[in-house]
């Protein structure tokens, strides 16, 4: 139920251990992980080796979103940020996006990435989402992230759409700050809303969560520990059935503490946890995770709701694990898209 950052280019004591005897079910890679394309294959196939016994496939993670939001560096292909979609407006550009960078991933074993973006760039003030939104259009974001995602699938990998229920409209950074967004309920659904619902209409399996706060649904908890929010709204009224994972718990957004975040979150509908650098905290939240279901804080049916979805959603990705991607095959063909891209970017 966790997804965790870790340190290095190879193996470590740390890791396995918390691969092998603590059963981390993902993790999430950064630069510090990576020196080359052959490295980071060995690694990632290092670390599906020792995970246990019958267990499926780890997820293997990584925010690659294009613009500045770019983990793995030359010589994959450096895309320009998901506006040139929608400066672009085409479906087929927006497909093969998400078709090239998805092989690109896939090439070197990474199941799982990031992306797309379905925020709604509604707000020009955003500090932290503008060129990484797809459009200020929410039907074009809603049509041209669905290819995107298309494409991921097609090349084998997951797209997880983020960040729901919208942080296209905030003002602040949640890396920073607990950001609220200032708007009606009928303002959301007919704006931020709309890209989530066709992408689950059209298949999209994990979501992540903003660390942000709309009053107009709940006053008083972030989306991430929102039950109204992300039960009755996604859950109930949407229909998602898919995996529900929080962004990044150590973004300065979050002020509940480790001990307090399994039952606040899990409660609210979370199936997955995203620690992205301290493994001490990753292992305080696995024992407290324990700790509140001996307690009674969680219930053995949510706890394993969300076991159940997540097996469910892993057991796609035993059908790609052999399926061999060349990496030194695609990238040409990527350079070029991603030079048409840039092409239509606007300053």
């Amino acid at each position: 139920m966790i997804v965790s950052g870790f340190e290095g280019t190879c193996l470590n004591h740390e890791i396995e251990k918390l691969i092998a005897e603590q059963g981390i079910g993902g993790l999430i890679l950064f630069e510090r992980n990576y020196e080359n394309p052959k490295q980071l294959k060995k690694l990632i196939k290092d670390l599906q080796a020792i995970r246990p016994k019958h267990s499926p496939p780890l997820f293997i993670s990584v925010d690659q979103e294009g613009g500045r939001v770019l983990r793995l560096k030359e010589p994959f292909t450096q895309f320009p940020p998901m506006c040139c979609l929608g400066q672009a407006d085409s479906d087929d550009l927006a497909y093969h996006f998400g078709l090239g960078m998805g092989k690109e991933m896939k090439a070197v074993g990474i199941n799982m990435d990031y992306a797309p973006v379905l925020d709604v760039h509604s707000n020009p003030n955003n500090p932290i989402i503008g060129q990484r939104a797809i459009s200020s259009d929410p039907l074009k974001v809603a049509r041209l992230g669905c290819k995107i995602i298309q494409g991921f699938k097609d090349a084998g990998v997951f797209p997880v759409g983020k960040h729901f229920p919208g942080h296209g409209d905030t003002s602040q950074d949640s890396h920073l700050t607990l950001p609220k967004v200032e708007k009606g309920q009928e303002s959301l659904t007919q704006v931020e809303l709309i890209p989530f619902v066709k992408a689950f209409q059209e298949g999209l399996e994990i979501i992540m969560t903003a660390h942000v706060v709309y009053p107009a649904l709940d006053e008083t908890s972030a989306a991430t520990f929102s039950n109204i929010i992300l039960k009755n709204l996604l859950r109930d009224k949407m229909g998602f059935k898919g995996l529900v994972m929080s962004d990044d718990l150590e973004m300065q957004a979050v002020t509940q503490t480790i001990e307090e975040i399994p039952a606040l979150a899990i409660n609210a509908g979370v199936d997955l946890f995203l620690i992205c650098h301290d493994i001490t905290k990753v292992i305080q939240l696995q024992e407290t995770l324990i700790k509140d279901v001996e307690m009674g804080k969680l219930s053995q049916r949510d706890i394993d709701g969300a076991h159940q979805r997540i097996i469910k959603t892993k057991q796609k990705l035993a059908k790609f694990m052999d399926d061999e991607v060349v990496l030194e095959a695609i990238l040409e063909d990527n350079l070029k898209l991603a030079e048409e891209m840039r092409s239509h970017l606007l300053e």
